[in-house]
């Protein structure tokens, strides 16, 4: 009985790319969970997240684009079979993660000067190999959505992050240290990526397109900067704290600068799991009623969940890694506060309908303030002041988008968002911040 109605479980698109985010970044803290556990120290835990950064820095924003910008074109043709659109992706990001290679190589001395005190790039090799195969295996999923294969989605999540936890913890376990954890990272990254490739052989054709690789890179290229601009928030704060700090403050950092994971993941991708469904023109006023419904639904728990958290967060980040990283708190509480923009959604109308030119004038703007805003709030309130410039630019950018959204469409706020009711609990998170922050702490 059990098992049979379990399979009823209806798991749709949304539903189902939500999941897999979060069993990927459930994975990544787990993992960093173990590693402040065991007998690693703060330095080597530093040279993973640095590995990790390194390989998010340099691939987030033309993954995400180039990804994103191909989702709305599915839902005008989700009926052809054995296209080459997916096989042409591939070859795209395949290509962008050659480049990032090169420029992480050809760069590395620049980089360590900044980053990492002329010290060099920790764990290069392993770092190069990941970045190759990692970044292209991230279509795999999306494969899965534009399908409609929502239970394959989320046992191809299950079984690879399963399968990443263990090869990544258990060398450094068993007195293989952090290098043995990124061996681990390497070879779980080269089966996700052989598991695209026979799912791109499933589902698409290998013919070599260039008139539509020209055509994506086009319509795709100020989503790609635009994700560069926005998107590099979180590495704009690690950049600042790495020139400013040493390895285990940057760490320290790295810990607590990661948000609610639930906002962050179900907001993306129910974000992303919207795109296809903007294809069809018809159903405009159906999906901004959904953006509506969805961000209210997602606000009226993510925000009292974000609340707790801030009330426990002080007492809990001791706990759970160790007293190194009590200071990991504040960020933590701080970038809490991102929810506020988390669940605004302009940016899925103006992707959804292929206008991505204001999306990187936003970006522009939002970059050049959270650069501004950070490096001043450093001097004020030292660590956390990075932070407080990341929400504070985050917030405006989203605002800039909706008058975008207005202007363009003439589409009320209130058509995709209930504003009193996101008004009311962002005031309200706010406070505790300030209480939590400035009254107990």
């Amino acid at each position: 009985m059990g098992t049979n109605r379990l399979a009823n479980i209806k798991i749709n698109q949304i539903s189902a790319l939500q999941i897999f985010q979060l069993i990927r970044y459930s994975t990544l803290i787990l993992i960093g969970v173990v590693f402040a556990k065991s007998a690693l120290s703060t330095t080597e835990i530093g040279q993973y997240e640095t590995v990790l950064f390194l390989a998010g820095a340099v691939s987030f924003f033309w993954l995400n684009g180039l990804i994103q910008g191909f989702l709305p074109a599915t839902g005008k043709n989700a009926s052809v079979s054995r296209s080459s659109d997916l096989f042409n992706v591939f070859y795209l990001l395949l290509a962008f993660s050659v480049l990032s290679v090169a420029f992480v190589v050809v760069f590395e001395h620049s980089i360590s000067g900044y980053l990492l005190k002329g010290e060099g790039i920790p764990f290069l090799k392993y770092l190069s190999i990941y970045l190759l195969l990692a970044s292209p295996a991230g279509l795999a999923e999306y494969i899965y959505l534009i399908k409609g294969q929502g239970r394959q989605m989320l046992v191809y999540g299950a079984v690879s992050y399963t399968l990443m936890f263990l090869l990544v913890v258990l060398p450094p376990l068993f007195g293989f240290g952090i290098e043995g954890g990124l061996i681990g990272l390497v070879i779980s990254s080269v089966v996700r990526f052989v598991w695209l490739l026979v799912l791109l052989f499933l589902n698409s054709s290998p013919r070599f397109n260039s008139a539509y690789i020209s055509g994506h890179l086009k319509s795709a290229a100020p989503l790609v900067f635009s994700m560069f601009l926005s998107g590099s928030g979180q590495y704009i704060d690690g950049f600042i704290i790495s020139g400013y700090f040493d390895d285990a403050t940057f760490a320290v950092f790295r810990f607590g600068a990661r948000e609610l994971p639930l906002v962050l993941l179900l907001a993306n991708s129910f974000s992303a799991s919207m795109l296809p469904g903007f294809g069809n023109h018809s159903n405009l006023k159906a999906n901004l009623e959904k953006i509506r419904s969805n961000s209210q639904k997602l606000g009226q728990w993510l925000f009292p969940l974000s609340g707790l958290l801030m009330l426990v967060s002080h007492w809990a980040f001791p706990v759970i890694f160790n007293m190194n990283f009590s200071a990991s708190a504040t960020i933590f509480n701080i970038y809490l506060l991102l929810i506020i923009s988390r669940l605004l959604f302009p940016q899925t109308i103006l992707i959804g309908l292929q206008q991505n030119k204001p999306i990187l004038w936003a970006s522009f703007l939002e970059i050049m303030l959270n650069v501004s805003l950070s490096l001043l709030f450093l001097r004020f309130w030292g660590l956390p002041g990075v932070a407080y410039g990341t929400v504070c630019a985050y917030i405006f950018e989203k605002l800039i988008l909706m008058g975008f959204v207005k202007k363009i469409y003439g589409f009320h706020v209130s058509a995709y968002l209930n504003v009193k009711q996101h008004l009311l609990y962002s005031l309200l998170l706010t406070a505790e911040f300030v209480v939590v922050e400035f009254l107990i702490w």
